[in-house]
């Protein structure tokens, strides 16, 4: 072989290998670019992630401090059972303190065997009302005072109706009413 021939033979291999090289750098380069971007996502993934479970962790705290202490007044509130006894007695009770008689007391028929929701109608969502209709009868003084008390009741009740009626100007003013008494099924 002569030294011109083995000359370009080795600047051939150089040429060759130099190429290789750049290839291989390129290629290297790419990825490692590559590379980075795909853990940089995932780092921001891993973060937004790791950020969501501290929220979540404080949300937590929040709730077992400002919730969980109230959560039997919110049964007393809206309870899951009608209590139709304890609410009768109430309501009588707080009659009896105004003054006032109470004549008479009507349920909504049941539909079907009684269950702690029957006797109730929709109200909202999730929500169910117990309506009770009675009567009192007393001054409107009286009647003041008891619906201020039916007001503070510790069970959410509302007033949906109310009439006034007088037999005759010697009887006292007979007021019949629906209390609504809300049920959480």
């Amino acid at each position: 072989m002569k030294p011109k021939q083995f000359f370009y033979i080795l600047v051939g291999v150089a040429v060759a290998l130099a190429g290789a090289a750049g290839y291989g750098y390129y290629y290297a380069l790419t990825m490692v670019t590559t590379t980075g971007t795909q853990l940089a996502t995932q780092l921001g993934q891993q973060n937004a992630a790791d950020n969501q479970i501290e929220y979540l962790g404080r949300l937590q705290n929040q709730y077992n401090r400002e919730i969980v202490p109230i959560l039997s007044r919110l049964d007393d509130v809206l309870p899951h059972t009608k209590n139709q006894t304890e609410l009768l007695a109430q309501l009588q009770t707080l009659a009896a303190s105004a003054g006032l008689t109470i004549s008479s007391v009507t349920f909504t028929s049941p539909q079907g065997l009684p269950t702690n929701v029957t006797q109730t109608i929709p109200a909202g969502s999730g929500v169910l009302a117990l309506p009770i209709n009675f009567q009192v009868s007393g001054s409107f003084a009286q009647l003041q005072s008891f619906l201020t008390s039916v007001e503070n009741l510790s069970r959410f009740t509302n007033v949906t109706t109310l009439s006034i009626t007088r037999p005759d100007k010697t009887k006292p003013i007979v007021y019949a009413m629906t209390v609504n008494a809300y049920v959480k099924p």
